[in-house]
């Protein structure tokens, strides 16, 4: 569990902002509780949850539900979200150049962006027309080892750095497949580099497939990658070679639309 952080320790807090943030907390966790069932998630009198409720509602910060039983988020609290998030910009300009990609390869294709660590989120997917397909990427923590685009992350680092990211990780084996030694990772992300793009072949689970490129910046830093991913009875190597090409494609398209924003 993430450890709270804790700002000026010795400072006495206003406990009813407390309150008020934990109800709001709760209010956005889903299934659109009720004033009772709020107090009792926070431990808070009825009363006093009712009474706080109603100053958030006033603030936007929560709203009853259509029916009046229930409460959610408030569309400012969800505006202001939005309007802190970094990856906002990056999400909008590459949402339909992730539907293209996912039309022309019939697979789905996603948005991934690097994070100190190393790590790197899924910002973004688009579906692939058919039924069979990956599932839902975004949010999912991914071993950088065992996907397509977390092996761009590594491949940004020294033969050095992989060692030491390989002893403090322990990458785990998660198929046959699944590259751990330092001596694997090493010549895999060589191979990488000199041909720009990344594979993965049933080595996060058994039957799935992707292929991913580095979206760079302006200054040649990697700014995100974008890929495909999909069963690897479909998408086997000849037919990822195949769609190298558009996933580049997409990648520079993605890239002059975020160079343009700024």
């Amino acid at each position: 569990m993430r450890r709270k952080r804790i700002h000026a320790p010795g400072l006495p807090r206003a406990q009813s902002l407390t309150k008020a943030a934990a109800l709001v907390r709760a209010a956005g966790s889903g299934g659109a509780p009720s004033t009772a069932q709020l107090a009792r998630t926070c431990g808070l009198p009825v009363a006093t949850a009712a009474r706080l409720l109603a100053t958030l509602s006033d603030e936007g910060f929560v709203e009853r539900t259509a029916d009046g039983a229930g409460w959610t988020i408030g569309l400012p609290l969800v505006r202001l979200a939005r309007a802190a998030d970094p990856d906002r910009a990056l999400v909008a300009v590459a949402r339909p150049v992730l539907e293209e990609l996912a039309a022309t390869a019939g697979e789905s294709s996603a948005l991934a962006v690097p994070r100190p660590g190393p790590a790197m989120d899924v910002i973004a997917q688009a579906d692939a027309p058919g039924l069979l397909g990956a599932s839902d990427w975004v949010g999912r923590d991914f071993p950088l080892h065992a996907s397509a685009p977390g092996k761009l992350v590594l491949a940004e680092l020294d033969d050095s750095q992989i060692a030491r990211w390989v002893e403090r990780v322990r990458p785990e084996r998660f198929t046959p497949r699944t590259i751990t030694t330092v001596r694997g990772l090493r010549a895999e992300l060589a191979t990488i580099r000199s041909q720009g793009y990344a594979e993965l072949h049933d080595e996060l689970e058994p039957a799935l497939a992707s292929l991913a490129v580095t979206v760079r910046g302006t200054r040649g830093t990697a700014l995100a990658y974008v890929g495909v991913s999909g069963p690897s009875t479909r998408l086997h190597a000849t037919r990822r070679r195949a769609l190298v090409g558009p996933v580049r494609t997409a990648a520079e398209r993605i890239a002059r639309a975020a160079a343009e924003q700024r």
